[in-house]
């Protein structure tokens, strides 16, 4: 009876990701398998030392010999990536003229025309870009010193290399800044021509969005969004600053710029979320739970958007 093999540990394969640059050692994309230098049928056990990352295409040459064991031990010690502070692109084949974005439990769905599922102060974070009649996607999140954390560019991914720890298990990338602490979660779903942006803490120009499957929230004026539907807009979410000349958007939200108390904040968000409905299925436009913070200047363009007309009586004011 053939000895059934233990799965390598999280702390392990973490080690092997931090290691190898969070990508294939010889080309750099980041997506991989672990594999063991000196096969696992001989040593007998997994340790970070005999494990390294190989893209696909390197794992196949390897486990057909046409990559000696010597030169992937020597990749081993200068992977691609670490250099470069970046792993190298990796395309994401969403192709089609329809498509659907869902943002802390809010729908985006889109048909032959461009749209954008968040903007900060003008600049689209996540968007869906008509280009010869397909529509691609792109994204743009960075630290809060303005570094890239992760770029999509017309179906071409690249993530950095300079937090803690990024995970990519089988549709799904997880960023985290440290322990315990995620940066963002996302599942790409090129298949389905959607994405889910899952999970997260995300910033742009002194703006935070901390954002799971029950709702997304505007911690510094205490504003969350959630279960609602957009189509047929260029913008579902437009947040700050908006030009004159800028596209409409389905709602805008207005924030005052300056110190506030984020952990409180935080608290405030994940108290208000642990209430709403998860919006895991969304096929027609409405609002299940909608917190606007006093003050807060709020506009919903009623014909794009189509909220019920009770919609904003049913927003509460967080207590």
């Amino acid at each position: 009876m053939t000895e059934k093999r233990p799965e390598i540990g999280q702390a392990i394969k973490r080690e092997v990701r931090q290691r190898c640059g969070f990508g294939c050692i010889f080309c750099g994309i980041p997506v991989y398998h672990y594999d063991h230098i000196s096969e696992y049928s001989t040593v007998k056990q997994h340790s970070a030392e005999n494990i390294t990352l190989l893209c696909g295409y390197h794992h196949d040459l390897k486990t057909r010999g046409q990559i000696p064991t010597e030169v992937v031990r020597i990749k081993n010690q200068e992977p691609v990536n670490k250099p470069q502070g970046e792993t190298a692109p990796h395309t994401l084949f969403y192709y089609g003229n329809s498509a659907r974005i869902v943002a802390g439990g809010n729908e985006i769905l889109t048909s032959d025309r461009s749209v954008s599922a968040l903007k900060i102060d003008g600049h689209s974070l996540v968007d869906f870009e008509l280009v010869e009649g397909q529509l691609m996607l792109n994204m743009d999140f960075r630290d809060k010193a303005g570094e890239a954390v992760l770029t999509v560019r017309k179906n071409e991914l690249v993530h950095s290399t300079h937090l803690w720890d990024y995970e990519f298990v089988s549709k799904t990338l997880t960023i985290r800044e440290r322990r315990g602490n995620i940066y963002i979660s996302i599942t790409f779903s090129p298949d389905k021509q959607s994405v889910i942006l899952a999970k997260g803490l995300v910033s742009h120009n002194g703006i935070d969005v901390l954002f799971d499957a029950r709702g997304l929230c505007i911690l510094n004026n205490r504003t969350m969004l959630s279960g609602n539907s957009v189509r047929g807009i260029d913008t579902a979410i437009s947040v700050g600053v908006s030009g004159p000349n800028s596209p409409p958007s389905a709602v805008h939200i207005d924030v005052s710029r300056g110190p506030y108390d984020q952990q409180e904040a935080i608290s405030w968000a994940r108290k208000q979320m642990s209430r709403a409905k998860i919006n895991s299925n969304a096929t027609t436009p409405r609002i299940d739970h909608s917190m606007i913070a006093p003050g807060t200047k709020l506009t919903w363009m009623s014909i794009a958007f189509m909220p019920y007309p009770w919609a904003l009586d049913t927003c509460r004011r967080p207590r």
